[in-house]
């Protein structure tokens, strides 16, 4: 099989590799389509801290089964490795491990032609969902876990910061979920078009904080999603929540960011992160796909081939796009 293999700070090589074997409890998978994420970027980038070279990327991956109970079968992967004795683990929380790995971080992960997963770890893609759309289903599971942890309810107003994948899907999810209003922060130009094309209101990047209090004459949000992890946006978040409004942390800040917490305290704000998702949360999210809503097919902005993934990766470090998935199974 051919594998893209990262040897270096963005150095790639298209490498031949011989087809995985499966030990016992795993699945061979015919990889069909891998969707990039910013964590990808970070690890072409050399500044993840835990992604060592050479690897090979991704973890949004669906594929088809070659053998076993599913054969045949599209199968979506959690890449979740959880060490299973730890705190967090013994409590069933899993996705909050003290020692959680990554396929595609920890390990190679699906941008080849084959790759092998333990079964547990594999979630049956329902009927009739394309599988370039179900390599989507890992990122709206993020954005699933976010809006099924908030008070989002209908009528709900929702500011989401950032409008990269998981904040457009986050305001998708909202608005599923009956939010009446869904207001998005983002600076970028094509990220400001693809949100107002999906029709949500569009904040004043100068001043999104003041152009909120206008809109809403002073009742601001009740849940805010902070899906930039940026340090003005941090800067931001408790002006733009009600009295017992709610921030949910979605973005994944690098380092310790100042939040003003005297706020907090006076309005009695509600703070809660959001790290990935639970197997529920994917279930959850496919069902969505399967049901058609919300559709999430304006998010991709392409799909390449294995050998074009590096140019993807460029593309959206230069900005220029929202999601490219790859294609592995030589569909594109």
């Amino acid at each position: 099989m051919q594998a893209l293999v990262l040897t270096g700070a963005d150095t790639f090589a298209l490498e031949e590799r011989p087809d995985p074997v499966p030990g016992t409890g795993q699945v061979l998978l015919d990889v069909a389509y891998v969707g990039i994420c910013g964590t990808d970027l970070h690890i072409t980038q050399g500044i993840h801290p835990r992604a060592r070279f050479p690897l090979v990327l991704g973890h949004e991956v669906v594929g088809v089964a070659r053998g076993g109970e599913h054969a045949g079968q599209p199968l979506l992967l959690d890449p979740l490795i959880a060490c299973g004795r730890c705190v967090a683990c013994r409590f069933g929380f899993g996705h909050v491990c003290s020692n959680l790995r990554l396929v595609g971080i920890d390990c190679d992960g699906g941008l080849a032609g084959r790759m092998v997963a333990d079964a547990t770890r594999l979630h049956v893609v329902p009927d009739g969902v394309p599988l370039d759309l179900a390599a989507l289903a890992e990122p709206l599971a993020v954005a699933t876990h976010a809006v099924r942890r908030s008070s989002v309810r209908v009528g709900s107003h929702v500011v989401v910061a950032g409008a990269g994948p998981v904040g457009l899907l986050i305001a998708l999810v909202a608005r599923r979920a009956g939010a009446a209003h869904v207001m998005l922060m983002e600076p970028a130009p094509g990220r400001r078009q693809l949100a107002e094309q999906l029709g949500f209101i569009l904040l004043d990047p100068h001043d999104p904080a003041a152009d909120l209090d206008v809109r809403t004459e002073g009742r601001l949000a009740d849940v805010v999603f902070d899906a930039a992890a940026v340090a003005p946006v941090a800067a931001l978040l408790t002006r733009l929540v009600r009295p017992r409004g709610e921030i949910m942390l979605v973005g994944t800040y690098g380092h310790p960011t100042p939040l003003d917490l005297q706020a907090v305290l006076f309005r009695e704000l509600s703070i809660h992160g959001n790290r990935v998702y639970s197997p529920d949360d994917i279930d959850a999210a496919l069902g969505m796909l399967a049901a058609g809503d919300p559709d999430v097919r304006p998010l991709v902005t392409g799909i390449v081939t294995l050998d074009g993934a590096p140019a993807a990766l460029r593309r959206l470090r230069e900005g220029k796009g929202v999601k490219y998935l790859v294609d592995c199974g030589g569909r594109a």
